[in-house]
């Protein structure tokens, strides 16, 4: 193999990083140490061994299997060896005798910590599964691109030995155990990129394969047409998958979707899927496949398939199992739409989330229309029409489900189908389990000889639920299928759950790494057959049994386990309890909270809110309670999050263990970390706690009185994420039983709550505990107060109060009483919940009712001062809240003067409630509408003589205040009455008391915000701050009210002004800091807001520089963050947004100032938090996304923005099906600008004659994704550039360009075919964007001319109205649709001429400019064809739109007042034969012209001004005005858009065949557009 300079230089430069990498781990110079010249090969490193037994000894007779393990991964890397030798030529460091050298050193390394070696061998075993394949390269000749894929595998590969021995040498790890080396950040990161090298050089293969098809068809002509025929068939069966392209809805219509579909079930149901499958054991399950019941089901003999069991047998990983059956035989993805979904719902009793059958339907509903766009089409037409769907599961199932999948039973095309999989339907509330039973028996009823409904439903359950009422309305009505998970069933999957859980007991991993062979084997024999034998089938009994003998410490110790387990799931579940009370005498009162709480709780618990439940409940800090969680008491509850510190925390940890290495006597006794036991741990917890006989509240002032002294315990940042369940469902119902005692069956057991009753009524108490004290700041567990506020009474009603003696019930009443007669501290509990504070109290009469009961049971036991109120409050609910109604009414409209620190707020929560309160009858019934009182709603929707009323409900004086309150809530409805009114009273409150600043703060908000008076409202502010009182409590007003004032200048347009009012704002708000809580953090942002932006108009960008500089300096509340990276992150709330990035884009080109560059850089990333934890969340891939595209367009290598674009790209690919959709606008965003990069990159090494392999490999992987085994190419940018590089820099044939195409124009023809009008525009774009990248100029000229009709009809309007002429004119001689440039190999040096050319050929015809021959006749002529010539040349063609008569058609104005009013009612669908036709008046494919294109240039010419624009035909939506293509002929564009090479074509004005299409809609031509589009599919067709 013989390689060019260039190329040679590229594997030197590989090589030698990789090197200078190793010297940097390993601190060793390979070039100056001699060892590494002696070794060519694995024999040359084991004659090495031998020589020096002296120090291998023990190595070689004990420990031989590492170098096994390492010549096992070595060996297939030999022959690349040589290939890379021949790559980097001769150097002092040859692969051979580097691999092999490193390997040597790493060998000695490991000897001096012997224990390393279990982490050495397993590190090695992975490799060699990676590097297994490469042993196929025994060839002498290689492609160069490979061979550089082949330096990159061994670059790595020495980087990893490079790192594991430097991780030896430092000595670490604490111990020296499996897995060690792997869990290593660095080495694991290392390892996984070894791997993906492995399979890109896979990838690599197979396209270089594909690049000598065409020698192998010269030899084997007659294999190669059957290859061919092979893949036709291939291509039909993908072309009936894909005939349903996808839809490109539009931005409103997935809003409305995810409005009416999207809740928390759909993240909980998949994050359930995604647990259950990574459970899945290999192997297991799979027989469900072969049961006759289930092929039948699946054949649609039967709507209905039902799989029982008893608990623990597996239910679950059925049904993950069947899911992935139907999902390999139906491939979900929305890159294919598919006709056949298969959806999957879990129901849980442990998460509220997963109990509602409505919300399970809406579930199903939005994944099946992640690849069904008929249904989704159907879910937006119901949305529209049917908006009463969605009220209950019923009508969601009618509407959504069984009007769309139901058909003719003779119909012979192509319809739905639905394989619905639902599991745990009995852990549903039973009256959730009738509802969907109701739901079911309408589909197997729904059936008729005629008609059929293709849903298919498969319930995975309990046999319990065929006693729920309405099941026997669907059983066997239509020989429903039944399968019984018994225990023979379950035989093989028992079996591979036992032998894969014995692979986890301790000393049968230690009698195999001692090759104690016997021994091992008849313990492993003795295990299998006692679990097997005793199991009877049931999962959940092994898990048990091997969660108890997995850190036995000897066989002796295991065998009276087993002997001691008895058979039966409960008899097993009550000896692990017992077994568990034996353990456990320290801390039975700990586990018995412990499952108090996560059996009571109405939504799993983070780790740090069971902490602080702990402290409070069992009166212990209980530290260790992860490693509990994880280990003594795994088999009860499973963890649902990541146990990984903070990345930070283990570079701490890092330096801490690296400096005990220099001095071990400081840190001794971190070396015996693990040694202490459970009582010692205990013991110290008791010193935190106090005396265990004082009274609850006197423990837990102690407890928190002690936190307060000492330092207190720090939560880890990952216990507020992850969160504790039940590990079985069948546990919830042991406790449940066991918990009453009506049914308890064992009464000798003090870990097991022995009264779930009682254990409610702790809990509520608790609960008080949690609102009523300071715990929860403390520890900075906020959500779990939050959880008190909305749950206490739910726990309540819970109570059987007939069980609840009365010593127990009368301190909960005086609770009960205590509060509601407090005003203040009712109230207090809806800070931060109103919304859910409201729903509680005001929407339903059960809680109050609840309420008032006990406090009427026992008021004879309450305080003298309010038994009276009791006793009417116990009839009356109004009476209950008139506390609360006189302390919301004191609050809103009673203040102790203009200096009140109150009038910081506003009371508008006081406002709603006491609105919500007023709809009450005594009964507690609400005679309003709850639905307004959400917190996004306006106070516009209260009357305004409502608001009147409010205010006079309880006897407060109408003094200034009471109007100031008033006028207040009135001034925020933003509605002109209101605002009239508000005007009025706040004029009323300073005649009543002058100088009241917050009363001229509203008339000035009055007449700014509400009224545009921007002059009158300067006025008043100016007054409100001149009137500010001057105290510590209304301290940085002033600087808030000064910011609007600031606005309101700029509004005026007196800039100047505005800067110097902005900056003394600014100068102001540095007297606090942000992040105290205030209303100063507000202040203090907009100030920043106002001063930028007043300073960017008066173009005073030094001092903006000055401004960030300062504002990174400035310290906030929040640690390590700047007052600088906290305004960076509000950039995305449109209140503090200032076009930030732009302009600071723009000042860093006007100064040249490449410090700010530098600093803007740094500043973002700092500012951005994006990764596997925050990827589904909308500001940091926001944030990620507007740094990535600030570097592209304005750093000096627009090549640094691409690792933020690539980690958008993996992070959203590596994500659940929830985010991957939710996300998929920025993940597109990034694939694009990415592969944009990529191919100007490609391009210039073209036109250097250098190899651009690389980054075409690159674009090729962002446009293709992968569905099964396959790859297919994503209707997508990345897939329209590489098709334009194939096209016209390969020149590679028409059947390899145009695949990558095919697939954008395929789904924009779709999009133009269908019913729906309302997406042709986007359509009309997104085909014009791929036929230019297909060359065909003319077609990509007509479609985009379609979307700038708005445009053409106001510039000839305009024309009109300045000349009274209608004759249209030409800026330019320049032809419409006309390319500039052109960029073929040949011409790219003379790309500068060929753009003069372009411009001024008047008169060419568009084939000639792009192909570069003679003009041929276009196509657009009358009787005209243009066909494809013999060397595959691709058709630039149009339909025959001249031949149409438009004589006798009505004008364009009398056909657009025909559609005035209209609009489309209903879409119609195939699989709905009950779709109402379409309106007579409604024109079926035009609904107006509203895609305006905006020029990307530095211009502010106004959209509808532009007289040209000209498209980029690489960048594809980038265009240019008439002014600004000048600027980019010249390169003269201050930001990075298009590149100067790239060639443009001008696209408007519209040339005559677009106008001639959009004239035919307009005018209901409609088969004007379809020739057309006939036209382009036939030539696009597969």
């Amino acid at each position: 193999m013989s390689l060019k300079m260039p190329e040679r230089e590229a594997f030197n430069s590989l090589w030698a990083d990789a090197v200078i990498e190793y010297e940097k781990q390993t601190d060793r110079k390979i070039d100056h140490d001699n060892a590494f010249r002696e070794f060519k090969n694995l024999e040359d490193l084991e004659r090495a061994i031998e020589k020096q037994k002296e120090h291998f000894g023990a190595f070689r007779s004990e420990h031989r299997r590492i170098y096994s393990a390492l010549k096992k991964c070595i060996a297939p890397m030999e022959p690349l060896l040589e290939v890379v030798q021949k790559g980097i030529g001769n150097t002092p460091y040859a692969p051979a005798s580097a691999v092999f050298g490193a390997a040597s050193y790493l060998l000695q390394a490991s000897t001096s910590v012997s224990r390393s070696y279990d982490g050495i061998e397993e590190l090695f075993q992975q490799m060699s599964d990676i590097t297994v394949r490469l042993k196929e390269y025994e060839c002498k000749k290689i492609e160069s691109s490979l061979s550089k894929k082949m330096t990159d595998i061994l670059a790595f590969f020495l980087d990893i030995i490079g790192k594991v021995e430097a991780a030896i040498n430092r000595k670490r790890f604490k111990q020296w155990a499996k897995s060690v080396f792997l869990k290593d950040d660095s080495i694991s990161s290392s390892v996984t990129k070894l791997q993906k090298y492995v399979e890109a050089e896979l990838g690599l293969v197979i396209a270089l394969t594909y690049g000598r098809v065409k020698d192998v068809q010269e030899i084997a002509s007659d294999t190669q047409a059957d290859v061919k025929l092979v893949k036709a068939d291939v291509n039909d069966i993908l072309t009936n998958q894909r005939n349903d392209r996808q839809r490109a809805f539009s931005e409103a219509d997935e809003k409305k979707l995810s409005d009416a579909l999207k809740t928390n079930t759909v993240e909980e149901v998949a994050r359930e899927h995604a647990g259950n499958w990574e459970k899945l054991t290999k192997g297991t399950a799979v027989w469900i496949r072969d049961d006759v019941m289930f092929q039948a089901w699946e054949q649609e003999k039967a709507p209905c398939l039902w799989v029982f069991g008893k608990p623990g047998v597996g239910k679950t990983m059925l049904a993950a199992r069947t899911i992935e059956t139907l999902q390999n035989k139906y491939p979900q993805h929305s890159d294919i739409p598919s006709l056949t979904s298969v959806s999957y719902l879990y129901f849980k009793d442990h998460n509220p989330k997963l109990q509602d059958c409505a919300q399970m339907w809406k579930t199903a509903a939005l994944q099946i229309t992640k690849a069904n766009d008929r249904f989704k089409k159907h879910v937006l037409a119901t949305i529209e029409k049917k908006q009463d769907t969605f009220v209950s599961a019923k009508l969601i199932w009618r509407h959504l489900f069984l009007d769309f999948f139901e058909e003719d039973v003779s119909s012979q095309t192509l319809t739905s189908l639905a394989f619905i999989v639902i599991d745990g339907l009995d852990e549903a509330p039973q009256a959730e389990r009738v509802k969907l039973l109701t739901c079911l028996a309408e589909l197997v009823n729904h059936g008729t000889n005629q008609r059929k409904c293709r849903i298919q439903v498969a319930v995975f359950a309990r046999p319990d639920v065929r006693g729920d009422p309405g099941f026997e309305k669907v059983s066997f009505r239509m020989q429903e299928r039944l399968i019984e998970v018994t225990p023979d069933r379950n035989t093989v999957d028992i079996d591979l759950y036992i032998k894969q859980r014995l692979g986890d007991v301790s000393v049968l991993q230690l009698l195999k790494k001692r090759k104690a062979t016997k021994e091992f084997q008849m313990l492993a024999k003795l295990i299998y057959n006692s679990v097997h034998s005793k199991s009877q089938g049931m999962f959940l009994w092994a898990r048990l049994v091997f969660d108890q003998i997995r850190a036995s410490p000897s066989p002796e110790a295991i065998k009276a386990s087993l002997q001691g387990a008895p058979e039966g799931l409960d008899d097993m579940l009550y000896h692990v309890f017992k077994r568990l009370e034996v353990d456990e005498q320290m801390h039975r009162s700990y586990l018995k909270i412990l499952l108090t709480w996560v059996f009571c709780a109405y939504r799993p618990f983070y780790v740090s809110e069971l902490f602080v439940l702990l402290i409070i409940s069992a009166s212990q800090h209980c530290y260790m309670i992860e490693d509990d969680l994880r280990a003594r008491y795994s088999s009860l509850f499973d963890i649902t999050g990541s146990f990984v510190e903070p990345e930070s925390d283990q570079e701490q940890i890092t330096i801490n263990e690296d400096e005990a290495a220099d001095d071990g006597s400081d840190f001794g006794f971190l070396d015996n970390e693990d040694s202490g036991n459970d009582e010692d741990a205990e013991d110290a917890s008791n010193t935190l706690d106090g005396n265990d006989d004082e009274s609850q509240s006197q423990v837990e002032n102690t407890a928190i009185t002690s936190q307060g002294e000492e330092d207190t315990f720090n939560i880890p940042h990952h216990w507020h994420e992850a969160t504790v369940t039940f590990s079985h469902a069948r546990i919830r119902d042991y406790l449940k039983t066991e918990g009453d005692p009506s049914t308890r069956r064992w009464h000798d057991s003090s870990v097991v709550p022995d009264d779930t009753n009682t254990v409610r009524l702790v809990i509520v108490l608790a609960c008080f505990r949690l609102l009523t004290t300071s715990i929860t700041d403390t520890y900075s567990v906020y959500s779990l107060k939050f959880y008190a506020k909305i749950n206490w009474i739910k726990h309540l009603v819970e109570i059987d109060f007939s069980r609840i003696p009365k010593a127990a019930a009368v301190p909960l009443a005086r609770q009960l009483s205590n509060l509601f007669y407090d005003g203040p501290c009712l109230l207090r509990t809806s800070f931060g919940a109103r919304n859910e504070f409201i729903e509680t109290w005001f929407s339903v009469s059960k809680y109050s009712s609840l309420v008032r009961k006990i406090i009427g049971d026992y008021v004879e036991n309450l305080d003298g001062n309010q038994k009276e109120w009791a006793l009417t409050a116990a009839k009356s609910t109004r009476t209950l809240f008139q506390p609360l109604m006189a302390i919301c009414a004191s609050t809103w409209l009673t203040k102790e003067g203009w200096d009140d620190p109150a009038y910081l707020d506003k009371s508008e929560r006081e406002v709603w409630i006491m609105y919500a309160c007023s709809t009450l009858t005594d009964d507690g019934n609400n005679e309003g509408s709850v639905d307004i009182f959400n917190v996004d709603n306006g106070f516009w929707n209260i009357p305004l003589d409502t608001l009147e009323s409010l205010a006079n409900i309880e006897p407060v004086p109408k003094s200034a205040h009471f109007y100031a309150g008033l006028a207040w809530i009135m001034m925020e409805a933003e509605e002109a009455t209101y605002t009239d009114r508000a005007i009025e009273y706040f004029k009323k409150a300073l005649d009543l008391l002058p100088g009241g600043w917050m009363a001229m703060e509203g008339l000035a908000r009055c007449y700014g915000e509400n009224l545009g008076e921007y002059e009158t409202a300067i006025h008043w502010m100016e007054d409100a701050i001149y009137n500010l009182p001057r105290t510590d409590d209304l301290a940085g007003i002033d600087f808030y009210l000064e910011t609007r004032i600031s606005d309101w200048k700029l509004q005026l347009g007196d800039d100047q002004e505005s800067v110097e009012i902005a900056q003394t704002s600014y100068e102001s708000g540095k007297g606090f800091t942000y992040g105290n809580g205030t209303a100063s953090d507000s202040s203090i942002l907009r100030s920043i807001k106002h001063y930028i932006e007043a300073l960017f108009r008066t173009g005073q960008y030094s001092r903006i520089v000055e401004l960030l500089h300062d504002l990174d300096a400035r310290d906030t509340e929040e640690q390590s963050t700047s007052l600088w990276t906290v305004f960076l992150r509000y950039q995305i709330d449109n209140y503090y947004a200032v076009d930030l990035f732009n302009k600071i884009g723009k000042i860093t080109q006007e100064l040249k100032n490449e410090s700010l560059q530098e600093f803007m850089k740094a500043s973002i990333q700092k500012a951005t938090h994006l990764n596997s934890n925050t990827i589904a969340d909308y500001q940091p891939i926001w944030l990620a996304d507007q740094l990535a595209e600030w570097q592209y367009h304005y750093a000096p290598n627009p090549q640094e923005s691409i690792e933020m674009w690539n980690r958008i790209v993996t992070l959203v690919d590596q994500s659940n099906e929830v985010v991957q959709q939710s996300q998929n606008w920025f993940r597109s965003k990034a694939a694009g600008y990415s592969a944009l990069i990529y191919f100007n990159t490609a391009k210039d090494k073209f036109n250097a004659d250098k190899d651009a392999s690389v980054d075409i490999a690159k674009i090729e992987d962002l446009a293709q994704h992968t569905q099964g085994s396959k790859r297919y190419y994503r209707a997508s940018y990345p897939a329209l550039v590489l098709g334009l590089w194939l096209h016209e820099y390969m020149k590679a044939d028409r059947e390899v360009w145009s695949a990558c195409i095919r697939p954008s124009i395929k789904q924009a023809l779709y999009l133009l075919s269908d019913e729906d009008p309302w997406n042709d525009q986007e359509a009309y774009s997104q085909l014009g964007e791929a036929l230019f990248a297909a060359g065909d100029i003319l077609n990509a000229s007509i479609a985009h001319g379609v979307t700038l009709k708005p445009l053409k009809d106001y510039r000839k309007g305009l024309e009109r109205q300045e000349s009274g002429d209608a004759q249209e004119s030409i800026p330019n001689e320049t032809e419409p649709g006309e390319q500039e440039g052109d960029h073929t190999k040949e011409d790219m040096s003379n790309q500068q001429n060929a753009e003069t050319d372009a411009v001024k050929s008047n008169g060419q015809d568009i084939g000639e400019l792009e192909e570069g021959n003679d003009p041929q006749q276009s196509t657009y002529d009358k009787g005209s064809t243009q066909e494809e010539d013999n060397k595959g040349k691709a058709q630039v063609a149009a339909p025959h739109l001249s031949k149409i008569d438009v004589n006798n058609n009505d004008n364009e104005e009398e056909a657009n007042k025909d559609n005035e009013g209209s609009e489309n009612d209903e879409i119609n669908d195939e699989d709905n034969d009950h779709s109402d036709a379409l309106d007579v008046s409604v024109n079926p494919k035009y609904t107006g012209f509203g895609y305006w294109w905006t020029c990307d240039g530095p211009c502010k010419t106004p959209q509808s001004d532009y007289a040209e624009l000209w498209c980029c035909r690489v960048c594809g939506d980038s265009c240019f005005c008439e002014q600004c293509i000048e600027l980019h002929r010249r390169d003269e564009i201050p930001a990075r858009i298009c590149a100067v090479d790239h060639p443009l074509v001008r696209i408007f004005p519209m040339i005559e065949e677009a106008k001639e299409l959009t004239d035919a809609l307009v005018e209901r031509r409609f088969e004007v557009q379809q020739r057309w589009l006939d036209a382009l599919r036939k030539e696009w067709e597969d």
